[in-house]
């Protein structure tokens, strides 16, 4: 399994304390366009981290920011505080190098732009790349996830606050509860107790 991913750095003063403007962002992107021109329609479109065919995978769960819906996306960018992006200074957007993930850079570029949102492309080499998300640079990348074993476990450490850059959870998300559940999950062996 593997996830592909839009990552906002959550320890980035302006995308990190700014919910309404993450949301807006999320509403402001059509994956279903994103998957038919970059992926042959071939994949299937994220709700949670947990990929099918894994426990705690949920085929009912709809992620309710998924949604392409540009005037919700207005809508929050407004509650964020930069009604049709006036003030909101221009967002940078980290990838590698590669011509397909400059064209997802400029495709994300060109969803963002409907809401008054302007973003700089940085390409990097691989290496470059990887070191700026280390050091916690990177405001917006897109990257993805192998899952290395067919465990949920290895998905959802992806958000586990104690692996923060330069760790895998490479948003740098943190949540209280969160860790804590997955603290307790890891300690479970396997069943309906730690699959809920």
């Amino acid at each position: 399994p593997d996830v592909v991913y839009i990552s906002f750095n959550m320890e980035d003063p302006l995308l990190g304390k700014n919910a309404n403007l993450r949301k807006a962002l999320a509403y402001a992107y059509d994956t279903e366009t994103s998957k038919k021109k970059f992926y042959n329609d071939q994949a299937l479109i994220a709700h949670s981290p947990i990929a099918p065919g894994m426990e705690g995978f949920d085929p009912g769960f709809k992620n309710p920011h998924k949604e392409y819906n540009v005037e919700k996306a207005k809508e929050f960018l407004k509650k964020a505080g930069y009604p049709e992006g006036k003030g909101l200074p221009t967002l940078e957007y980290s990838t590698s190098g590669s011509s397909t993930t400059r064209q997802m850079a400029e495709y994300l570029a060109q969803q963002l732009e409907k809401i008054g949102v302007k973003i700089n492309i940085v390409s990097n080499s691989w290496p470059q790349f990887q070191d700026r998300i280390r050091q916690k640079k990177a405001q917006m990348f897109g990257i993805a996830w192998g899952a290395d074993y067919p465990d949920a476990e290895n998905m959802l450490q992806l958000l586990y606050g104690k692996n923060v850059s330069p760790g895998p959870n490479n948003a740098n998300f943190r949540n209280k509860t969160y860790d804590e559940l997955y603290e307790k999950a890891q300690k479970l062996p396997p069943g309906p107790e730690r699959t809920k």
